[in-house]
């Protein structure tokens, strides 16, 4: 079944010239770690985080279902000795099961046709049983040319449940590819994404969910679906790494990794690899992080990336969001400035922590849109002040927050433990249910992205900058 790749050119990233300098980056005390694969010496207690076993290696590899067995084989020799734990494969209908699982590997795929057996996902059998095994449709659309012998309209996802043999944790890993955009049956991107969903939802139950396949769907392009994986915290590595190697064509990324559950996981050594087929592997480590305390610490460094909780994770673990907000206040220390915009801000953690920070010495501003003076508004101001022209205040602002624009929550900190420029934008506001339910954030470390931020926080309050 041969790709087609939607040509949309990627935005340039500011992050990416960050990334290209070697800078190691990590977000450590209950969210996500990305650590660039690079020469460049590593911060030492970073590099033990995101490197420290157990390590789950993922590799996704598109093997051009039209090559020759020779060269066939060399990709997969080639994919297998990278180590992975975990490998989807697509294109494989036609493949004997034998050819892809050599040595210590084991494979799955449900035969019976080439559309059932055309993904496939293998597994370090050394490390990993399989608990359980499926086959999930996601699009059923006929049509073709007459000289085509199959549906490309007709795609299988095939999925596996794995336990750890040492550690019992489970993973659950689905092999998927969408079918390219055709005349014959239309752009089937969104409904597979969508019935994508329901699988990793009812997977997601048993613990995280890795996604690797070819979507046929440029990343951040028109048709990209990222409001529909989005509802289900499926998060491509592209967006933690903000790294968006080509894996098809001259300037196609559309190849993935993706993950439910990606917060609790550094996420780095992502890179792409070459093969005979005419994709390139995609291949990323996930390494599952501690949950620490929200204490403040000099050593901690935040990097970009998103930050993501769900119910039925750990008490400690749903409540990532509020968790980063409490760690990068609690990291600050004297002479630091802390900006803090929130619709609400009812949280008596965050309140906390705001007048502690000022307590250290920081210089703390506070900016909500509640309509009233509340009395967690009025404690604030008592400690903070409410002259805006001042080093430190607290100020409810309703019209100006809306006319800023600025999202539900905006933490801006000049510095905070090991970060400058430090930047979190939330749709969670700091009330009391801020460390509960589905919850998302998004952290920056660049002084573009932080100026970005800082200019509306301002305008909120009637301050020009």
């Amino acid at each position: 079944m041969r790709t087609q790749s939607d040509a949309t050119s990627l935005g340039i990233r500011m992050v990416n010239v960050l990334l290209a300098t070697g800078l190691v980056i990590g977000l450590v005390g209950g969210a996500l770690v990305a650590v660039r694969d690079s020469s460049a010496p590593a911060v030492a207690d970073l590099e033990t985080v995101a490197y420290a076993p157990p390590r789950y290696r993922m590799v996704q590899a598109n093997i051009r279902a039209s090559m020759g067995t020779t060269r066939f084989k060399k990709d997969v020799r080639e994919v297998v000795g990278t180590s992975p734990d975990f490998i989807t494969y697509n294109e494989v209908n036609g493949r004997r099961s034998a050819s892809l699982e050599p040595g210590r590997y084991r494979v799955w795929r449900k035969g019976g046709d080439a559309y059932r057996s055309a993904t496939a996902v293998a597994w370090d059998n050394d490390e990993w049983a399989a608990t359980s095994k499926g086959i999930h449709q996601i699009s059923n659309k006929r049509g073709k040319p007459a000289d085509q012998k199959l549906h490309w309209g007709i795609r299988f996802a095939n999925w596996v449940t794995l336990e750890n043999r040492a550690t019992g944790r489970n993973v659950s890993v689905v092999a998927v590819h969408f079918a390219p955009k055709s005349k014959y049956y239309g752009d089937l991107v969104r409904p597979s994404a969508r019935a994508l969903n329901v699988l990793v939802k009812a997977l997601a139950r048993r613990g995280p969910v890795m996604v690797g396949g070819d979507l046929n769907v440029q990343y951040e392009g028109s048709r990209y679906p990222s409001d529909i994986f989005a509802a289900q915290h499926l998060t491509p590595s592209y967006d933690v790494t903000q790294q968006a190697p080509v894996t098809h064509g001259r300037a196609s990324t559309i190849d993935y990794v993706l993950a439910r559950g990606i917060a609790r996981f550094a996420t780095g050594n992502q890179r792409a690899f070459g093969l005979e087929s005419d994709h390139h592997a995609v291949r990323v480590d996930f390494s599952p992080l501690p949950v620490t305390s929200t204490e403040g610490s000099s050593r901690v460094r935040f990097g970009p990336g998103v930050v993501v909780t769900d119910p039925g994770l750990s008490t400690a673990e749903e409540q990532s969001v509020l968790r980063t907000v409490l760690k990068s206040i609690n990291s600050t220390k004297r002479g630091q400035v802390v900006h803090l915009a929130t619709r609400a801000l009812s949280n008596a953690k965050v309140l906390r922590a705001l007048k502690r920070a000022k307590s250290r010495g920081a210089r703390v501003q506070v900016v909500t849109a509640e309509r009233t003076t509340t009395a967690e508004m009025r404690s604030l101001q008592r400690v903070l002040g409410k002259d805006v022209n001042k080093e430190s205040w607290a100020v409810r602002r309703p019209s100006g927050y809306d006319r800023a624009g600025l999202r539900a929550t905006v933490l801006l900190i000049s510095r905070t433990g090991a970060t400058p420029a430090f930047g979190f934008s939330s749709s969670t506001q700091m009330s009391t249910s801020a460390g509960t339910g589905k919850r998302s954030g998004y952290v920056s470390v660049t002084k573009t992205s932080y100026d970005k931020l800082f200019k509306p926080f301002f305008s909120a309050v009637g301050r020009r900058v």
